[in-house]
């Protein structure tokens, strides 16, 4: 885990969902190799084709960028002008929380420590009724009452209108929320730069551990 700030003052938490409140490499990558399937399979070419095609995008915007990676639903816009609308229907059809998630009781008690100080709010990259599948498999669907989904935000992470959104949902002030996530260029760098607190989480054992970063919670 590493905390980059910790406002003094914290009303509300959004929290990333993918690789955040989970931790499942092989579904995580399905999420993408299915995707690329099913657009590959459509436009009629080789999937090793497209797979390329990607990769040299993002090589090249990583290089410019910091080393950081970009969002999938971003590689698709820039290296193929895949509208957000499409990978929005790409993903419905191509993401099975069901079929490699479980519940998650250590996730659900942190989850129900947090919910006593904070309000939370999920914002992610797959479309919201993807997330809410996600987190019914995982046993904490009602800890999130709001969700910010890419249908709903109509563009992917980092963009700022994501996070704007969530900070409606919360009515809170960007300077008493904290931004929880797996990847710093996605999902802690425009917070942090409004002002909010962000904390990046590795592994699941940061993500149990989140209420000691908050002591007033315990």
């Amino acid at each position: 885990m590493r905390v980059y700030h910790l406002p003094s003052r914290v009303e509300g938490l959004l929290f990333d969902m993918d690789m955040t409140l989970y931790r499942h490499e092989d579904y995580y990558k399905s999420q993408i190799k299915n995707q690329v399937i099913l657009l590959a399979q459509e436009e009629g070419i080789p999937v090793h084709e497209l797979e390329d095609r990607l990769n040299r995008w993002k090589a090249d915007w990583s290089a410019t960028h910091d080393g950081h990676q970009p969002s999938f639903g971003n590689t698709l816009l820039g290296a193929l002008g895949v509208s957000i609308e499409r990978s929005v229907d790409l993903r419905r059809r191509a993401i099975r929380p069901e079929d490699y998630l479980s519940s998650d009781a250590l996730l659900a008690e942190t989850l129900e420590t947090l919910s006593r100080r904070f309000r939370l709010v999920l914002v992610t990259n797959n479309p919201a009724d993807i997330a809410e599948r996600t987190l019914a498999v995982l046993g904490v669907g009602r800890f999130f009452p709001q969700i910010i989904g890419l249908d709903e935000a109509g563009e992917s992470k980092p963009s700022p209108k994501a996070f704007r959104l969530a900070l409606k949902a919360l009515a809170a002030a960007p300077e008493v929320v904290v931004s929880v996530g797996d990847r710093y260029a996605v999902d802690l760098e425009v917070p942090l730069s409004w002002g909010m607190g962000g904390v990046l989480v590795e592994t699941m054992e940061d993500v149990y551990s989140l209420p000691g970063v908050f002591p007033e919670v315990r």
